[in-house]
């Protein structure tokens, strides 16, 4: 089997294909991050939005104008993900179901209609909030 795209070395059927078939919540921080990388990765974009906490300023109650959006946006369509490298989880000093990781992905530009970007990586660093389900304690990415 193919390894995972999150660059966890492990095979994509034992690594983050369980969380995008709903056969696993994600438990950690680092589940959401990863299994939303490779979701982008391998451009699953109900996992995307499924995955968004519905406080973050990305999610959408209409998810036919979500998914398009992402589309177009051009994270799906301009870019192939290229790496993957983060920090340590870290909770939030003053509620139990907040936390950060700060990563950096590595996109390579695809083909565009003038050939200038081509071929061209980019290094985006962020640092992403995480937000815990008190009921069922999944996470879900909130912003970044």
């Amino acid at each position: 089997s193919a390894l995972c795209a999150c660059d966890s070395g492990r095979p994509y059927t034992e690594c983050c294909r369980p969380f995008h078939h709903g056969d696993r919540q994600c438990q950690t921080m680092l589940d959401v991050l990863r299994s939303r990388y490779s979701a982008f990765s391998y451009r699953i974009v109900d996992y995307v939005m499924e995955s968004t906490h519905e406080s973050c300023r990305d999610w959408r109650q209409d998810k036919v104008a979500w998914a398009n959006d992402l589309d177009r946006s051009g994270m799906f369509d301009s870019f192939d993900f290229v790496k993957l490298e983060h920090g340590d989880e870290e909770m939030d000093e003053f509620d139990e179901n907040k936390g950060y990781i700060d990563f950096e992905v590595t996109l390579r530009a695809k083909d565009d209609r003038l050939d200038s970007l081509a071929g061209q990586e980019t290094v985006i660093s962020e640092r992403s909030t995480f937000l815990r389900n008190p009921d069922d304690m999944t996470w879900a990415y909130a912003s970044g």
